[in-house]
């Protein structure tokens, strides 16, 4: 951009030249010299035409260099090493979200994947056995043992209480007569309550009293399955979200699986749902202007203009130094259209929603029709110079949008 010494000195040379070339067609005896000046270049004395510059409620401040964004990009790299099997064929895809489009190894974790299984089975298979089998075996065995031993015990019981009864039934034929002893009775009740116990554990843990800890072995089958399930996960390439595939491999037509190392880049995500516009304001000034008052402008070849309001704004370091970055974003129904764009150079004009309805003006029209009041001057002061009263409230790259003052 031209600072304004610079652009009075071209116009001062252009001037020169086009005197020079009405003087030669002076010279021509045969044509009339009628040559006009217009009132926006015919000097300070004239008087400005203000009619020319309609008025207006935005401005263009500037055509600008931008960067077409999606909603987010996620570079995918290898978790691990290995053969990578791919189940797209193109190197650019449009995939929906959780897609299946890579894994490693599938057939090493389709065995291990059957062999837990397996396990599966044959853990559901002994515990229906133990169930229907051992459990009703344990507990009629313990039945027969607490009947028999409750007999015992109402004998033993009878027998205390009567010594001659006890006498009689403990006697040895050719013998004189037994004794009880005097433990016996403690004895058999002891064992009677630990067979009841016995069979109240069994009732209540079934496998444990058995020797077989059937819930711990699932508990372990369980984390098993869910440490193969994390490692499985990790093997499997899925698309995050409804977006855009680039695979980062040479491909080849005809080859699905690629030797891959750890923490290469496989491909890359783009989620399209939504394009940023990503522009960095070379103008300080701007800065200052409403933000949500801005909007960005791309022109398409074909006619088309897609249109994006202001997002957001934030400071950014590119390069050991920070830049003023604006983004705005298109419309969600426009977002196929912007999409085709990212990765290309392309231009966007940015536009400003004037606070009060201008006029707006190119600087050259300005300094041509006073120098003077615009040498050395910003345009706020040579506004005030050449028309007083009048005010700038915006400033773009070419042009000023001003408040004309009552007298002009």
């Amino acid at each position: 951009m031209f600072s304004l010494d610079a652009m009075i000195l071209i116009l001062r040379k252009c001037a020169i030249v086009l005197s020079l070339l009405l003087f030669l067609a002076g010279c021509d005896k045969n044509k009339k010299s009628s040559s006009t000046i217009t009132p926006q270049h015919s000097g300070t004395n004239s008087i400005f035409n203000w009619t020319a510059y309609p008025t207006v409620t935005r401005m263009r401040l500037g055509t600008l260099s931008c960067q077409l964004l999606p909603r987010s990009v996620i570079p995918i790299t290898a978790p691990v090493q290995g053969n990578l099997r791919l189940y797209v064929s193109t190197p650019q895809t449009n995939l929906p979200a959780n897609f299946l489009w890579a894994e490693f190894e599938p057939d090493i974790y389709a065995a291990e994947a059957e062999s837990l299984e397996n396990a599966r089975r044959k853990l559901d298979e002994r515990e229906r056995l133990q169930a229907e089998l051992e459990i009703p075996r344990q507990r009629l065995q313990l039945e027969r043992q607490i009947e028999e031993m409750q007999r015992q015990v109402a004998l033993l019981r009878l027998l205390s209480t009567n010594q001659e009864l006890a006498d009689l039934a403990l006697s040895i034929p050719g013998q004189t007569g037994g004794s009880l002893r005097p433990d016996a009775l403690l004895k058999a009740e002891t064992e009677l309550r630990l067979l009841n116990q016995s069979m109240a554990y069994l009732q209540e843990t079934n496998f444990s009293v058995l020797g077989l800890d059937i819930p711990t072995m699932r508990t372990e089958l369980q984390r098993r399955k869910l440490e193969f399930e994390r490692r499985q996960n990790q093997a499997r390439l899925k698309m995050p979200f409804d977006g855009q595939l680039t695979v980062s491999l040479s491909l080849t037509e005809g080859v699905s699986e690629y030797i891959v190392t750890g923490n290469q880049e496989v491909g890359v995500a783009r989620d399209l749902s939504v394009i940023r516009a990503r522009v960095v304001f070379p103008n300080p000034a701007w800065s200052s202007l409403p933000p949500e008052r801005l909007f960005a402008v791309m022109r398409l070849q074909s006619g088309i203009q897609l249109e994006a309001r202001f997002a957001y704004q934030k400071v950014e370091r590119v390069q050991n130094r920070e830049e003023s970055v604006y983004y705005f974003q298109f419309p969600t129904d426009k977002s196929a259209q912007a999409a085709r764009f990212i990765g290309t150079d392309i231009s966007c004009e940015i536009y400003y929603t004037l606070p009060e309805p201008a006029q707006v003006i190119p600087k050259v029209h300005l300094v041509v029709h006073n120098p003077v009041a615009f040498k050395g001057r910003t345009w706020m002061q040579g506004l005030e110079t050449a028309f007083p009263g009048s005010r700038v409230i915006a400033e773009g790259q070419i042009e000023v949008a001003i408040v004309k003052g009552g007298n002009n």
